[in-house]
Parts: C-alpha cells; sequence; structure tokens
C-alpha cells in the first residue's frame, strides 16, 4: 500500500484518500457551477446534458442512478432552503490513484455550496474594465470545451487580471482571435448583430452562452459564431460577459474604448424574466 506524506507527516488512510484522488492527482475531473434560486437548479437541463456530453468525452462510467431527476435530487438536498441564492459546485472524479491509467472503473462526487449576494441575476449587471491576456494561449479542440478541473490558463489569466487593477481578461486561441475570459464566454455586440466565439475554435461550452444564443433573435439581435480580432472590440457597441452564476455581465471599459450596456441590460431582464425566476 502507497504512503502519503503531508508536511513531513505520514497519514492515516482516511486522510491519505484526499490526497490520492485523481482529481488531485491528475486534474481527472469535471465540474459544474450552478446556481440555486428558490430550490430550482437555474437551466437544470442544459448544466446536466452538458455533464453528461463531458463525461462521455472523457470516457467516465455514468452511474446508472444518474439519471436527470435523480441527480437534481441528489443535488438539492445539500444545499439549504430559503430565501438565499446559493452557488453550486458539482465536481465528479474518476476513481483510482497513481498513474494515468485508471485501475478501477467508476466515479466519485462532491459538491461546494456557499451563499450568493444576489437574489436572482444581480441587476442591475456587474459591469467589468477589462485588458487582453497574451502570456499564454488557449488551443482548440474538443477538449477546450469543457468545464475541466486542469486550470491553469484560467488561474494565470485571473492573477494577470488582480496584478493588473482588472476585473477579468480576454482569452485569445493559438490563431490570436477572441475566444472568452477567465470567468465565461465573450459576446461582441455591433449594431444588432451578436458575435461569439466558436465551440470549434476552442471556446468554453457554457450553458449561458447557449441561453443567450437561444433567447438573443426574441430581442432583434443575429447571432453569429465566428472568429474575432481583437480590433473588433474597438470598434463593438457592446461587449459581454456570460456565465452561470452572473448570466449577463457588461465590459464597461476595454483598454480606453468604453461601452454602452443597454442591450446587455435587456437580455438579463429577459434572463431573470424566465421561468426559473
Amino acid at each position: 500500500m502507497s504512503q502519503v506524506w503531508y508536511a513531513g507527516n505520514k497519514l492515516n488512510d482516511a486522510e491519505a484518500a484526499s490526497f490520492s484522488r485523481r482529481s488531485h492527482l491528475y486534474g481527472d475531473a469535471l465540474f459544474e457551477t450552478m446556481r440555486v434560486h428558490l430550490g430550482k437548479i437555474c437551466f437544470w437541463e442544459s448544466h446536466y446534458f452538458r455533464l453528461m456530453s463531458s463525461m462521455r468525452i472523457l470516457r467516465m462510467d455514468i452511474p446508472l442512478d444518474w439519471g436527470p431527476d435523480d441527480l437534481e435530487s441528489d443535488i438539492l438536498s445539500c444545499v439549504p432552503q430559503g430565501q438565499v441564492d446559493q452557488r453550486v459546485r458539482l465536481s465528479v472524479w474518476r476513481k483510482g490513484g497513481l498513474g494515468y491509467a485508471p485501475t478501477v472503473q467508476g466515479v466519485d462526487w462532491g459538491i461546494h455550496v456557499e451563499p450568493l449576494k444576489e437574489f436572482g441575476y444581480p441587476h442591475p449587471i456587474k459591469t467589468l474594465h477589462m485588458d487582453l491576456f497574451q502570456e499564454h494561449k488557449k488551443s482548440s479542440g474538443l477538449l477546450s470545451t469543457l468545464k475541466a478541473t486542469h486550470a491553469a490558463l484560467y488561474i494565470l489569466a485571473a492573477q494577470f487580471a488582480q496584478d493588473q487593477g482588472l476585473d477579468d481578461v480576454f482569452l485569445l486561441n493559438q490563431e490570436n482571435r477572441l475566444l472568452e475570459t477567465s470567468r465565461g464566454n465573450v459576446f461582441v455586440l455591433k449594431a444588432n448583430v451578436l458575435t461569439t466565439a466558436s465551440l470549434t475554435a476552442g471556446a468554453l461550452r457554457g450553458v449561458m452562452r447557449e441561453q443567450v444564443i437561444r433567447l438573443a433573435p426574441g430581442l432583434g439581435l443575429t447571432v453569429q459564431e465566428d472568429a474575432l480580432s481583437p480590433f473588433a472590440l474597438l470598434e463593438a457597441d457592446e461587449v459581454w460577459m456570460t456565465n452561470a452564476l452572473d448570466g449577463v455581465s457588461a465590459v464597461a471599459q476595454y483598454r480606453k474604448t468604453k461601452y454602452s450596456a443597454e442591450q446587455a441590460t435587456r437580455m438579463q431582464n429577459t434572463l431573470r424574466a424566465s421561468s426559473l425566476f
């Protein structure tokens, strides 16, 4: 049996177990960050099908009892009841220990829960000051679309934003095209055309991205998935960041360029007025 030591102390079997998870050893894990509002998981169906698809891509065994209703019930059983929205992160990792090749089949899972300040998606919407992160680029491909725990790029980008006194930064792909931010997907609005990076370019398959694409035509906006140069930010009317916790956030300023937030606010109001709120 392998031994696990921490800060010079040998751990017992129970203590060592947390250090021996493949999520810790290799980042062999996925996660879903969700908002729970009035006892419901916002856009649960989208979260569920993204999780199932991601697990198949990573060749993880899906438990037989993980139907959408059963898994939702298991998650909500861990969430405090009340009038406060909750941030819920479901983590799923492959069983097994050392070695790239898994020694056993199956998955384990855990949940983090913490209260959110806002009741429903923030209103008024959050505004962000941003710049480019160019030290590292994100690769394209199917794995780049997943919410996986190997998150070095996002950590470095978030640290860079913090060091520069920014709210967030834009990430680029290997072709120097605008992709996303450290916290979510990006939409660029010019006139009535809303553009976001495609999944094939390496963009995250965001749940809120999916909702914005679905709802935009009802607001008179045309959506296109296309590669954008960072120079498009200088000509945009509005720039949005979207994720499951905040819904739509409006970029207020990129370098010296400032934006309005009228359409971003309309989209946020549409999300808040959906059947979940």
